[in-house]
């Protein structure tokens, strides 16, 4: 029987928490380069929740814009939301952690803020820091990437997979040859 399980990430947390994502040229004054963090961090989720997870969502503080509604969006095959005006990141994901748990789902939330590790650990469910959450995903690039180059340098045709006296019938019936 396969677990159900969900991840549940605290976007903002992790992007602040890790030099992964700092890299990528954020201007906390000016705004810069938040976009590029938050879609290199949606694809680190969505490359780990295919190899681990049921479901994966990725949630965003942006409760201090007025326009922002809170509907998830659909994107590489996770879940985003931005929270909407007025609440907070952490409680979106109180209540997602919460409503998985209750459909009987296992739940773990990627976060380093102690608030809401103890808010939903006390929940019954797990927790997850930024930092290995970045190391997993990582890992998870490598193997795929070894995966990839030991896929390229596998031998493709079909002739390249037939043992010797199989490959030597064939090549006797394309002279023909007789009692190949």
């Amino acid at each position: 029987m396969q677990r159900r399980q969900v991840l549940i990430v605290d976007g903002y947390n992790v992007i602040r928490n890790n030099e992964r994502y700092a890299h990528l040229g954020i201007d906390y004054e000016s705004g810069e380069g938040w976009n590029k963090a938050r879609e290199t961090l949606i694809n680190d989720a969505a490359q780990l929740a295919q190899e681990h997870y049921e479901r994966c969502t990725v949630v965003f503080d942006a409760a201090g814009n007025p326009d922002s509604t809170g509907v998830p969006v659909r994107k590489a095959g996770i879940d985003v939301v931005f929270s909407p005006a007025g609440v907070s990141a952490d409680s979106v994901i109180e209540r997602l952690a919460h409503d998985a748990r209750e459909r009987g789902f296992e739940v773990v939330v990627v976060s380093s803020d102690f608030t809401i590790q103890a808010t939903v650990f006390g929940g019954g469910v797990a927790t997850l820091s930024s930092l290995a959450f970045t190391a997993d995903s990582v890992d998870v690039e490598k193997e795929r990437r070894g995966l990839a180059r030991q896929a390229a340098s596998e031998k493709r045709t079909i002739a390249d997979r037939l043992d010797a006296e199989t490959r030597a019938k064939l090549e006797a019936m394309v002279r023909g040859e007789r009692g190949a």
